[in-house]
């Protein structure tokens, strides 16, 4: 490894809409998760609390975070502002994390250090160390090899086949860490077998977050949206799958509600106990859409 390839700063894309509560203890986390140098581009999207100001006020004092300002409010348009517009060439390790969430302390070394040791993954997630159902998330990501879209990193030259291909996420897409897990187990590829070593589970890097208590008539909305937002993203995903195989990841669209009209036959209701009611409400609003 050459030295100009230790020194570069890592890039690190922090998702935020709307984060005014979490966004500088997410910061914070990040200053103790590596002992490399990094940039930290905050992706502020459609913010309309005091995000943008606090992160302006912290980056006076820590000049590797940049803030990003973008109008539309949408995860899968910031990440593709970042890695086709905002993010330099040319380094060895891309991380990405959301702003509600903290990295545990040497997270981004550990999770490099994953990436040296498995030269074969194109990717490495972090572990939840928090929340509800903390274990069976843990126990499913090592046995899937998953992708953790709250803390994960992409090996450089992943990013670098990416950018020349001009693959982008498509906009609207719920729960982006699925659409990455397959570009990074599918190789960028549409023929190919699905490889679960692409990935590699960093179990010493961590992310820890405040869970949403539907018990707290404060959280009730929040968690019924969210509920809701699962179930369409469970819809998108199915008809994510059957527009990469075989054409691959430049055939998806610019926005994700191009594939609906696609794939009507994948909007069945199914009987998934309480699921049931969020996945009807989600048939609705993609129809609607």
């Amino acid at each position: 490894m050459a030295m100009t390839d230790r020194m570069q700063p890592w890039p690190v894309a922090a998702f935020a809409h709307n984060e005014a509560r979490n966004i500088i203890a997410c910061l914070d986390s990040l200053q103790a998760a590596s002992s490399h140098p990094f940039e930290c581009y905050v992706l502020a999207n459609a913010c309309t609390d005091r995000t943008e100001t606090l992160v302006r006020e912290y980056s006076a004092n820590h000049p590797n975070v940049h803030l990003v300002s973008i109008a539309l409010g949408d995860k899968a348009n910031a990440w593709n502002v970042f890695m086709h517009e905002v993010v330099p060439s040319g380094a060895l390790h891309y991380f990405f994390i959301d702003g509600d969430v903290r990295a545990t302390p040497g997270a981004l070394d550990n999770m490099a250090q994953a990436l040296s040791l498995h030269p074969q993954a194109n990717g490495v997630s972090a572990m939840p160390k928090s929340g509800r159902g903390v274990e069976a998330f843990q126990r499913d990501m090592l046995k899937n090899n998953g992708v953790a879209g709250n803390l994960y990193g992409l090996r450089g030259a992943f990013v670098e086949r990416m950018r020349a291909q001009a693959i982008k996420m498509p906009i609207g897409t719920i729960g982006e860490d699925a659409l990455m897990g397959a570009m990074l187990k599918w190789d960028l590829r549409g023929d190919t077998r699905w490889d679960n070593s692409k990935v590699v589970v960093a179990q010493e890097a961590g992310f820890e977050f405040e869970s949403v208590s539907p018990w707290l008539p404060r959280e009730w909305k929040k968690y019924f949206r969210r509920r809701v937002r699962y179930s369409v993203r469970g819809y998108q995903n199915k008809m994510l799958g059957c527009a990469i195989q075989p054409s691959g990841f430049i055939a998806l669209p610019r926005e994700v509600r191009d594939l609906y009209p696609l794939y009507p036959e994948v909007l069945k209701l199914e009987w998934r106990g309480l699921n049931t009611v969020f996945d009807w409400l989600a048939i609705q609003h993609i129809r609607a859409a």
